[in-house]
């Protein structure tokens, strides 16, 4: 009886913590999101040479696909997370999460065209082709995952996954902080932001889903 009491608490805990990451994540992430999507984001779909600059016009057809798929990607990855959307609605979660997949490796595919025609040089190219491919790599493994019918390791590979979808956000959102607080040049903030905007949310996110299971 006892156990069974313990376990049940132990259950009602776990739902618990969950609601609250959902609300902590929400309240994080959504109005730089937001952010994002009102400074640069919808900037793009003004299709014209003021709105890309000189830098990216000649290339305006992949930016705005790589945009469109991102965006996309960044709205949909919140449902995926949603208990009553899995268990209630698990057809809809499945095709949510191929259109997340196609997504995620369309937009990695258009990322190496830009990447590969940065006039930047090679360490931010790196650090946006690394990104790119973190990014389609985490997503296959969620993929391959829950083919295998292992969940618990589909659910960690996706939040890692969504963790990179957010990092075309904190790039900018961060990039901006830096210009504020007269941090570096272009160039040096652009190199920074290419690798920072992944690596350290990567690794904080791998130190929370370890330091999690401690604790089980």
């Amino acid at each position: 009886m006892r156990n069974n009491i313990l376990a049940k608490q132990k259950h009602n805990l776990a739902r618990n913590s969950g609601k609250v990451s959902w609300i902590v994540l929400i309240t994080l992430f959504g109005p730089v999101v937001l952010y994002y999507l009102c400074t640069r984001g919808g900037v793009y779909f003004k299709f014209s040479k003021e709105a890309y600059t000189d830098y990216f016009w000649y290339r305006a057809p992949w930016l705005f696909a790589h945009v469109i798929l991102g965006i996309t990607a960044t709205l949909i990855g919140p449902f995926q997370f949603i208990p009553a959307i899995r268990k209630k609605h698990p057809l809809l979660h499945r095709n949510l999460g191929k259109i997340y997949l196609g997504c995620v490796a369309a937009s990695t595919f258009v990322s190496f065209y830009l990447v590969s025609t940065t006039g930047l040089g090679p360490v931010y190219a790196t650090g946006l082709a690394m990104l790119g491919i973190t990014w389609l790599i985490s997503t296959g493994m969620a993929w391959l995952s829950i083919r295998n019918g292992n969940k618990e390791m589909h659910k960690e590979w996706m939040i890692k996954s969504y963790v990179l979808t957010l990092s075309f956000v904190t790039f900018r959102f961060t990039e901006d902080l830096l210009v504020m607080a007269c941090v570096s040049d272009f160039a040096g903030r652009k190199i920074l932001m290419a690798w920072a905007c992944w690596s350290i949310p990567l690794f904080f996110t791998e130190l929370v889903l370890k330091a999690k299971k401690l604790y089980h």
